[in-house]
């Protein structure tokens, strides 16, 4: 009788300590969920630095999804010029080009993208070698004694123009860098009538 009383306490014992674990896990759960915090697409670009890493709600009107991948869509407002990058977020599949002219409501996170110095150097260094592979192709095949594509020379020539600007830039800024702000997208879904 002894025996099956102690067995009987020492199950008890158990069964509160399991209790007791599975409810501090559920409360490790919810200090982990984050609200998320309602935006107004007019507010995003004062807002963004601030936000960043965080979850929040957008409403506003898809203008174009980038037909190459559909891994980027931009949200507008017809009564501004605010306009924001949104792109799929992780296991998403990619937005459908139909979403263009539809008003939605996207849940994501704010991600800044800072461009620097060192970033706008190896940038450059990719295209200087890049160029070089190009012309090295060509004198190899026996093509335009090693000139270059035209239209190559072109998009690099645009992309050094754009390193240059985003120096003016930083330069402008008074800081070591510029951001771009975007939302990496969790979920979305088409809402009726204006935003």
């Amino acid at each position: 009788m002894k025996n099956i009383f102690y067995a009987i306490i020492t199950i008890a014992i158990l069964a509160s300590c399991q209790t007791k674990t599975t409810n501090n896990d559920a409360s490790a759960e919810v200090n982990v969920v984050e609200e998320r915090i309602d935006v107004q697409l007019n507010d995003f670009a004062d807002k963004a630095g601030e936000l960043v890493g965080k979850q929040i709600a957008l409403n506003g009107t898809i203008d174009h999804v980038c037909k190459h991948g559909g891994q980027k869509m931009f949200m507008v407002n017809q009564d501004s010029e605010a306009r924001i990058k949104i792109t799929t977020g992780e296991n998403m599949a990619a937005f459908n080009t139909e979403l263009e002219g539809e008003n939605v409501q996207v849940l994501g996170v704010v991600d800044e993208l800072r461009i620097d110095e060192e970033y706008l150097r190896e940038w450059e260094e990719e295209l200087k070698a890049d160029k070089e592979s190009k012309a090295g192709e060509q004198v190899h095949m026996g093509e335009g004694g090693g000139e270059g594509d035209g239209d190559h020379d072109e998009d690099q020539s645009g992309e050094f123009d754009q390193i240059n600007e985003y120096r003016e830039m930083i330069k402008d800024s008074g800081k070591e860098y510029i951001s771009f702000f975007s939302v990496v997208c969790v979920e979305y879904e088409v809402v009726d009538g204006g935003v």
